[in-house]
């Protein structure tokens, strides 16, 4: 069908950070594939409370290509737009283009006009993490929700396909009329050669915090009571009157932080509770290496859901043992593989985290059956060979589907 290498361009503003190419590295290592990550030229990143700006080199490697581009915002992400955003798509001339955006995100109709124009046979695919229906489209302002509707009209005409976190994104666009296939993979994925169990650096990082001789219970992400980050400490801080060789810490920065620092003064618990403030990407799996259990406690608002976290499978693929809610994706995700308990219980996390505590050979189950089920669904190596699959049906019109009752395929559409 394609007379040389198939050439795939992604859209992200996300691709700007650079441990989340490496997905995209991993395929362009089959020269079967072409790849071309269209980014923004400058972005100023607060995702996890810290700013931070990433301005991403021009990449030409044999079969990746990074292409850093001028765009009409600098840090929106729900509402910019790619300048020359078509000249460039002409360039490239893509058989599959992947956008990495919500449905509302106009970048979208920029790509459904350049199709129109003057690539009618190009495919494309989406990713959502909308959980919670289509944002915009029972909007009370007449006129916005017509915009709405116009833009999500044209994600059903022109998309060959979505791919999804979890079950409850595929539920939301089937309910918002999207009939079209629909695969279960997350969009960034685990760089199993980054997050990989250390010894050397669990040994340097246990020394570099003092914890030493402690079991180290751990988190990672925003500081904030979305995350359960709260009930966390609040179980630490009573598991401790217990358990004296115990330690927590927290991999990030958000709003509780001074919380947190004011409740381990006040419980005379400074050197035992550490926090580390923004991490980069890259330095996160060497605080996870000095983790004997991880924790996430998300629990769900009417506003918000946790679609995917992606600090679980990462723990796990450095073979920590994880215990996490049960709000959200999270129970799909990690399936038997993690210890769940009830969101927003603290009750249910502080039995987790004893049953933990107390049992090393639980540890060690849990944190053996989570790093197999993080590489084959999670990581690199086992989503680059899903994604293949994907395109190929994609490609071809050509779709296997999951029938019900069967275990979850990362590459049958649903």
């Amino acid at each position: 069908m394609f007379s040389d290498s198939l050439k795939i361009a992604v859209v992200s503003h996300a691709l700007v950070i650079p441990v989340f190419q490496n997905r995209w590295k991993k395929l362009s290592q089959d020269s079967k594939y072409d790849i071309h990550l269209l980014v923004p030229e400058y972005w100023e990143q607060t995702w996890f409370g810290e700013k931070v700006i990433y301005e991403p080199n021009n990449t030409n490697e044999d079969n990746f290509k990074v292409h850093p581009m001028a765009t009409t915002s600098k840090k929106n992400w729900s509402f910019y737009l790619f300048k020359s955003l078509g000249a460039k798509l002409k360039q490239i001339k893509p058989d599959l283009i992947y956008i990495i955006h919500e449905e509302g995100v106009l970048i979208h109709q920029q790509i459904y006009l350049y199709k129109k124009l003057f690539a009618p046979q190009a495919k494309i695919i989406f990713f959502s993490m909308n959980a919670l229906g289509v944002p915009g489209l029972f909007n009370r302002n007449i006129f916005k929700r017509a915009i709405r509707k116009w833009m999500w009209h044209n994600v059903k005409k022109y998309t060959s396909a979505a791919l999804v976190h979890y079950p409850g994104c595929e539920k939301s666009l089937r309910n918002n009329g999207y009939k079209k296939p629909i695969f279960l993979q997350t969009q960034v994925g685990v760089d199993e050669s980054l997050f990989a169990p250390q010894p050397s650096i669990r040994k340097e990082y246990k020394k570099l915090l003092n914890f030493e001789q402690h079991l180290v219970i751990g988190y990672s992400g925003r500081l904030t009571k979305d995350k359960g980050v709260d009930d966390l400490v609040k179980v630490f801080i009573e598991l401790k009157r217990d358990y004296t060789n115990i330690a927590l810490l927290l991999v990030g920065n958000g709003d509780l932080r001074v919380w947190i620092e004011t409740q381990a003064k006040q419980h005379d618990l400074e050197g035992q509770i550490h926090i580390t403030g923004f991490v980069a990407q890259d330095a996160v799996p060497k605080f996870m290496n000095a983790m004997d259990i991880f924790v996430l406690g998300s629990k769900t608002t009417p506003q918000w859901i946790d679609t995917f976290p992606l600090v679980t499978v990462q723990a796990q693929a450095v073979r920590v043992a994880v215990t996490a809610s049960n709000s959200g994706s999270i129970p799909w995700q990690l399936g038997e593989s993690a210890k769940l308990f009830s969101e927003g219980n603290l009750n249910d996390l502080k039995a987790s985290l004893v049953d933990l505590i107390e049992s090393k050979e639980l540890r060690r189950e849990y944190a053996e059956k989570g790093q197999k089920r993080s590489h084959e669904y999670f990581c690199h190596i086992g989503m680059t060979e899903n994604f293949k699959k994907i395109v190929y049906q994609v490609m071809h019109d050509d779709f296997f589907f999951h029938q019900p009752n069967e275990a979850y395929s990362q590459w049958k559409a649903y």
